[in-house]
């Protein structure tokens, strides 16, 4: 009889713990699709005579949009880009005029729920497009910050 008791309180806690288990993973599911940021939006910078705006839409970790430079004393440059995003950082290819040339390099913007800053770092150009060197180890803060409008 005390075997039969053991047997039915291992079983009834095992049930329990599957129960419990069932529960975290319905919180923790719950919690990943809440933090999820959707970045699509407006952002722009305008001072001092320039005038930066950035036209996202996001499909997933899919990003695409138009980007604009008009900076005072400079040739004004505007295009389109498509990339990705990955842990907030949007990496794509930017394809833009400026004075009438069609050119191509790689962009990069650390993207809050408020903002947009422009990641800086090494380039070099390959097969006539300026890509970065180590996407990774690029530098977000030195430049303008873009607001979400």
């Amino acid at each position: 009889m005390k075997n039969f008791l053991y047997c039915f309180g291992a079983i009834a806690v095992l049930s329990a713990c599957t129960k419990k288990t069932e529960n975290i993973d319905t919180v923790t599911s719950t919690v990943i699709n809440t933090n999820q940021t959707d970045f699509s939006g407006l952002y722009s910078y305008q001072q001092n005579g320039d005038t930066i705006t950035l036209q996202l839409t996001v499909d997933g970790n899919k990003a695409n949009g138009n980007l604009l430079y008009a900076l005072s004393e400079k040739d004004r440059n505007s295009g389109s880009f498509a990339g990705e995003i990955k842990d907030g950082i949007l990496l794509a290819n930017y394809t833009f005029s400026s004075e009438g040339i069609l050119s191509e390099r790689q962009i990069a913007f650390k993207l809050t729920n408020s903002s947009a800053i422009e990641g800086y770092g090494e380039v070099e150009e390959i097969n006539g497009k300026r890509v970065f060197k180590n996407p990774a180890n690029l530098e977000y803060g030195t430049g303008l910050v873009l607001t979400k409008k």
